[in-house]
This record gives structure tokens, C-alpha cells and sequence, in this order.
């Protein structure tokens, strides 16, 4: 291969100068917009959780990540809006889909301590993720559910999220579950509505899953987290469920 000549690297080094000082105002604005808003928020909004400001399709409009939800605030931070950003154009959902994103992304950083994991049968063809309490009926019924789902190739990972808090029955048989010597024959008893003869987790394992519970968006329970990141909020039959699932994948 011939090496440049001089001229022609003098050319090339001014086209990346160039492509650079274009750049540089395009990074120096949103910098200072990220700013901006961070301080307007800080100082009349101080209670809101900022995870992440980022930039949208629409002009002077940035989106606003805060502890798994999304808003959109105004580039001088002087404004804060609450709703779905729909792309006119492509019909297409921003907003939903930013979030089913964000939720598998969550997901993926939940240590295994914290699952119970029923693999698909044979060749796993989709995967998904069900928030459930012990202590609910209609979980209680979606667990029935389990094997037909297995059978069609799901593999589901159970997180254990008890609607109400610490001190609550649901929370100490979630808990005792979790540590439990066989974790999912303590939670078949528990679903029966039987005690489950094993200590309650030492650290906060239940306490975290609440916390991601609320980042994920969770109303009630059961609530799916589909292969895509939507969502199924209660209970669905195995068949519906698949249509859901299937969909999702785009199968």
C-alpha cells in the first residue's frame, strides 16, 4: 500500500479538524443543558431521584430517568412532563419501548440469590420473569400454570415481591422461602397456604426485591416481565400467556 502524499494528509487532517469543530458546540450544549436541568430539578424538585438525562428525538426536550420511571423535562429545566412520547410518524411508542428496555437491563443485574429459576423443557425457546407473592391467591393460580408453560419451551425465573412490606405475613413466608434449604418445595408449601419450617434471609434480599419491584413498574401482583421487557399485570392461562410471550418475541 502507497503511503499518503503530504497534500493528501493535509487534507485528511483538516476534514477531521473540521468534523471535530462540529462537533464540539453539538456535546458543549447538551452538557450544559444536562446541567441546567440538573440544577432547576435540584433546586425545585429536590425529593426526585436523577438517574439519567438523555436526549430525545424531539428538539429541546430530554428525557428524564428517575428510579425506573420516565418524564420529560424542557432543555432550561423549567418544565415537566408526564406521559408517553409517541413518534408520530413510525405510530411508535418511545417511551414504552425505552422502558421495556430499561426493565431488562434491571433485570439482568438481580443476582441469582434472589431468583428461583424453573428451566423450559427440552429446548428453551423463550424466557421470562414473574414478580410473585406466596401469599396471593391469583399467584397461587399462575403457579399452576407453570408446567404447560414449561412444557412450551419457557424457562421462568421467579422473583419473590410480597405486595405489603416488612412485617407483614407475606413478607416473612417470602423471606423464609428464599434462605430455605430447597427453595421451590418451600414455596409449593407456602402457595398451599402451609408454613414453611425454615429461618427467615438474614440480609435484605426481600427488601431489594421490593425496591425492584418499584423500578420495574410493578402495580400487583403477579406481574410478568415478558422476553421484550413489556409487561402482563395478573394472571393469565397458560394459553394466553404463550400468545403474550410469543408476541413479544415476535413469533
Amino acid at each position: 500500500m502507497r503511503n499518503p502524499s503530504r497534500s493528501q494528509f493535509n487534507s485528511r487532517l483538516r476534514l477531521a479538524m473540521l468534523g471535530l469543530a462540529l462537533a464540539l458546540p453539538a456535546t458543549s450544549t447538551l452538557a450544559s443543558d444536562k446541567e441546567t436541568i440538573t440544577e432547576s430539578l435540584k433546586k425545585h424538585m429536590p425529593g426526585i431521584p436523577i438517574d439519567a438525562i438523555r436526549e430525545t428525538p424531539a428538539d429541546g426536550l430530554y428525557e428524564l430517568v428517575s428510579n425506573g420511571q420516565i418524564a420529560y423535562v424542557t432543555a432550561d429545566g423549567k418544565y415537566l412532563l408526564a406521559g408517553d412520547l409517541i413518534d408520530v410518524a413510525n405510530r411508535q411508542n418511545l417511551t414504552q419501548g425505552k422502558l421495556d428496555e430499561q426493565r431488562l437491563a434491571t433485570l439482568k443485574d438481580v443476582s441469582s440469590d434472589r431468583k428461583l429459576v424453573y428451566p423450559a423443557d427440552g429446548e428453551k425457546k423463550h424466557a421470562i420473569t414473574i414478580l410473585t407473592d406466596p401469599t396471593c391467591p391469583f399467584c397461587d393460580k399462575l403457579h399452576n400454570e407453570l408446567p404447560a408453560l414449561q412444557q412450551a419451551g419457557v424457562e421462568v425465573t421467579y422473583i419473590l415481591t410480597p405486595r405489603q412490606g416488612p412485617g407483614s405475613k407475606g413478607f416473612k413466608l417470602s423471606s423464609q422461602v428464599q434462605c430455605a434449604d430447597k427453595p421451590k418445595q418451600a414455596l409449593e408449601q407456602a402457595m398451599k397456604g402451609n408454613s414453611v419450617d425454615a429461618n427467615a434471609c438474614a440480609d435484605d434480599v426481600i427488601k431489594k426485591n421490593i425496591a425492584l419491584s418499584s423500578q420495574l413498574g410493578m402495580s400487583g401482583t403477579p406481574y410478568t416481565v415478558l422476553p421484550n421487557g413489556a409487561t402482563v399485570a395478573g394472571f393469565r392461562p397458560a394459553k394466553v400467556m404463550l400468545q403474550a410471550i410469543e408476541q413479544s418475541s415476535g413469533k
